[in-house]
């Protein structure tokens, strides 16, 4: 017979779904932007049009991805005269996934202890 869960479980349970539903969390799961944070990764600093240059997409539809990364807080970016230059926001994007993984942790050591073993 199954154990009641506790509220402290529930609890736990939430905050990993709150996470797992983030605006960060989505953001990551379009393959056009993981294709993006690699560019950026792999070439630094960059502007749109050299992003765009290496992406299958337009122009347009780079922008927009761009526009999501940022407000997700993937990347920030830099305006210089009249370009604007992302980079990837490296130490916050490293403590969102430290977040994450933490939280996955402590929710399956609590709800499910079966599954560390």
């Amino acid at each position: 017979m199954k154990e009641i869960l506790t509220n402290r479980q529930i609890k736990i349970a939430e905050e990993l779904v709150e996470v797992l539903d983030s605006k960060f969390f989505k953001t990551l799961s379009e393959p056009v932007r993981v294709q993006i944070l690699k560019f950026l990764m792999l070439n630094g600093r960059a502007d749109i049009g050299s992003i765009a240059e290496n992406m299958p997409q337009d122009r347009s539809v780079i922008s927009r991805h761009l526009n999501l990364m940022q407000e997700a807080g993937i990347l920030i970016s830099e305006k210089e005269t009249r370009h604007l230059f992302y980079s990837v926001n490296g130490q916050p994007f490293l403590e969102k996934l430290v977040d994450i993984t933490e939280k996955i942790n402590k929710c399956m050591k609590e709800c499910c202890p079966d599954c560390c073993k």
